[in-house]
């Protein structure tokens, strides 16, 4: 091939090639170089193209090389990410997985805990069922001991008489002033088992003598007369009653006023009242009728 058919197929090269708008804004990822015109012989000419298509060619993948190592960083970077991620997300599971755990272990303590509290519920209320039970059997018993004992001291007390208004002396001795007010007023000569002063010594009056007697029958129909025969005297003679019956008795002596002055017969024995024979029941008292 001549010098001047080489130079035109080199033109024909150049005017193929993809020619570079100036109005675009985009630049082409490499230039390739531009093929050199050299007067030499064909295959020199031939030899320096195919060493520029080298060049370009060259360049050009050098171009692509430090794009795909920058794809390559890009990459690793990603995948580094996504590996922090994934261990976040690990993280995160396993500080789920151990409030889980600890949650159902909390719901498991608590259900133990209403149960045990149930159970105590229960043993309580059989506690309590037991403390009442045995409180009532205590109260019961209490009552009954309290009943036989005001009983007992009742019995003892149903021999004695209190004798009131008789002047204390020196050197006395009390069954002969009970015996000396029984013979001057009452016609009585009971035998009496012993007699004593109660209470302190008191410059105001003279102490109380209870007076023992050896039947009951000889008290009861004192008693009975002691009420008329000692009206016009300083003497009065009653009941040793128990504590709780003098209190109660008091309490009622307003009923038994009454009833005297209603012409009825009151009488309060054993510590409870009765007019003209009929026990007499306070409206408040448990025993009272209902409407």
């Amino acid at each position: 091939m001549s010098g001047k058919e080489t130079r035109k197929s080199a033109k024909e090269t150049a005017k193929k090639s993809p020619q570079v708008s100036k109005k675009s804004n985009e630049k082409p990822a490499f230039t390739p170089p531009t093929l050199r015109h050299r007067a030499f012989s064909d295959v020199n000419g031939q030899d320096q193209i195919l060493r520029d298509l080298k060049e370009s060619m060259d360049l050009a993948f050098t171009e692509v090389n430090k794009k795909i190592d920058s794809m390559l960083l890009n990459q690793q970077s990603i995948l580094r990410r996504i590996s922090t991620l994934e261990d976040t997300q690990k993280g995160l599971e396993e500080s789920y997985n151990f409030l889980s755990s600890a949650v159902d272990d909390l719901k498991a303590e608590q259900t133990k805990m209403e149960s045990d509290i149930t159970v105590l519920k229960k043993d309580l209320n059989s506690l309590r069922t037991s403390q009442n039970k045995l409180k009532l059997d205590y109260e019961e018993k209490l009552r009954s001991l309290t009943e036989a004992q005001l009983k007992a001291e009742r019995y003892s007390r149903s021999f004695n008489l209190r004798f009131g208004g008789i002047p204390e002396k020196e050197n006395e001795e009390a069954i002969q002033e009970v015996k000396r007010v029984l013979s001057d007023y009452l016609q009585m000569e009971p035998v009496i088992e012993n007699a004593h002063r109660i209470g302190k010594r008191s410059t105001g009056k003279p102490r109380q003598i209870i007076a023992k007697l050896l039947y009951r029958p000889q008290r009861k129909e004192i008693l009975l007369k002691c009420r008329r025969a000692l009206q016009d005297s300083p003497y009065f003679i009653t009941e040793d009653l128990t504590s709780e019956d003098f209190k109660k008795k008091a309490s009622l002596r307003h009923v038994m006023s009454a009833a005297f002055q209603e012409g009825k017969r009151p009488r309060f024995v054993n510590g409870k009242l009765f007019i003209n024979g009929e026990l007499y029941v306070h409206e408040d008292s448990p025993l009272a009728p209902t409407a």
